[in-house]
């Protein structure tokens, strides 16, 4: 019978029917609304059956539907007018606030409250899909209590459970986030945990509009994600484990990432840039050579172009072409190459790069991760962004006793493999001294065409290509 086992998932798969349908009306621009007026039905037999008494009170077994009950209210919203999505907001809202009440279970995050959650626990990916529902919460509904736990189990997640490779999540008993400093290096990671924690990390920018996010979501897609499939497309890795020799494969018992991986990846257009609620702050969060409009900035249509061969070099040139002559902000974001206070990396690049507007050199603080350029922008407006790109040593806070001793090495976003087929010895027997020179070499004719790190006895590539 529906609804009878929490264990079936047929709330998550209800959810990506419900996302398909969202993502399906902003392809065809609403000209084809079949799957848009299904998901609303679909959307609606769930309001219909769950609630606040007579309705029934269910458990979500495996945490999506929330957050797919979220992003179509938002559209309804957008589309239809009056709040009309708003009803399945309070509904995800609902079953975040009953989650407890039937069969508690910290695996699938139900043994408190939500709002009384304070670490991130259970399985990982339950757990990042279930708080970015719970960010949509804080963000949608201005719902303090929310915030205040998520940013809680923000702080725990990343800065006491992170991989340097963007990964969560180290238990491979329950595929779930371990105790704090627990980051093994054979850890499990599980690719449909990153695709989460990217999907947070997006919610958590919206609420707070602060660059640490975008940071963390970059580290995630550039490296656990990315590097999730292998470069025909055709293979991929469940787990994501720091040291391995497993190859990845064609198909899995559980096949949630195959569609997981591109969907997470192929989001970052939409994380590109994000605008305020005022409408006068535009944020430019990654650095993708690409070209678009954003509909309405201040007022305008603003056509925006970036060019740029980031991450391989950190010179990004963005030129505006609004409608109208428009003031507005452009934030641009600087990022932090050690988001986490798990990492330390040297040389520090903190608050070294240079800006330049039509050519003509700005000195700007950098404000929450972003610098600032509030002015009126005309067709045509160029603004010239440079970032150090240094070979960069990472060590790990002592308290990771899996890390001690050890260095890892990271250049621009990108963490870096080092592997037995380009050495001359086994890895694992390796020594890099402190004073070793590296440097980055550019070689088109490897793995697709690579920015590897050399020095004497040593040679690495970035971590999506081993």
């Amino acid at each position: 019978p529906h609804f009878s086992n929490i264990g079936w998932h047929e709330f998550y798969v209800m959810g990506y029917f419900l996302e398909m349908g969202v993502a399906h009306h902003r392809l065809t621009g609403g000209k084809d609304r079949r799957l848009y007026e299904a998901a609303i039905r679909c959307a609606d037999h769930l309001d219909n059956t769950f609630g606040p008494s007579p309705k029934r009170t269910w458990k979500n077994g495996h945490p999506g539907m929330e957050l797919a009950l979220c992003r179509l209210g938002r559209l309804v919203n957008e589309v239809q007018g009056s709040g009309a999505g708003d009803k399945y907001i309070r509904l995800a809202k609902h079953f975040l606030d009953h989650q407890y009440q039937i069969q508690p279970n910290p695996y699938d995050q139900s043994n408190k409250p939500a709002v009384e959650l304070t670490n991130a626990e259970g399985h990982a990916v339950r757990a990042t899909y279930f708080y970015t529902a719970m960010t949509d919460m804080a963000l949608l509904l201005g719902d303090r209590a929310y915030q205040k736990a998520v940013d809680k189990i923000w702080a725990n997640a990343i800065h006491r459970k992170h991989y340097l490779t963007g990964g969560v999540g180290a238990s491979h008993e329950g595929e779930a986030f371990s105790q704090d400093f627990d980051l093994r290096n054979d850890g499990y990671c599980e690719s449909c945990a990153g695709c989460g924690l990217s999907f947070w990390a997006d919610g958590m920018h919206r609420l707070h509009h602060d660059g640490h996010y975008r940071d963390v979501q970059e580290r995630v897609l550039y490296n656990n994600l990315l590097g999730s499939v292998e470069l025909s497309g055709e293979t991929f890795y469940y787990q994501n484990p720091l040291a391995s020799d497993g190859r990845r494969y064609p198909w899995h018992g559980c096949p949630c990432c195959v569609g997981n991986i591109p969907r997470a990846l192929i989001a970052i257009k939409d994380a590109m840039y994000s605008i305020n609620d005022r409408k006068d702050t535009l944020y430019v969060s990654h650095f993708v050579y690409s070209q678009g409009t954003i509909p309405n900035v201040a007022g305008v249509s603003l056509g925006i172009r970036q060019e740029t061969e980031y991450p391989w070099k950190g010179d990004v040139k963005i030129t505006l072409q609004p409608s109208a002559a428009a003031e507005f902000a452009l934030n641009v974001r600087i990022p932090n190459r050690t988001e986490s206070e798990l990492y330390t990396a040297t040389p520090s690049l903190a608050g070294r790069f240079t800006l330049s507007v039509n050519g003509e050199g700005m000195s700007l603080p950098v404000e929450k991760g972003y610098v600032g350029i509030r002015r009126t922008w005309k067709a045509g407006d160029q603004v010239a962004l440079s970032l150090p790109l240094e070979v960069q040593r990472v060590h790990c806070d002592e308290r990771v006793a899996a890390n001690r001793g050890r260095v890892a090495l990271q250049r621009g976003p990108l963490t870096y493999n080092v592997e037995d087929v380009d050495l001359a010895g086994p890895v694992r027997k390796m020594i890099l001294k402190p004073d070793v020179p590296l440097q980055a070499v550019w070689q088109p004719d490897l793995l697709r065409g690579v920015m590897t790190i050399e020095g004497p006895g040593i040679k690495a590539i970035p971590n999506y290509a081993r």
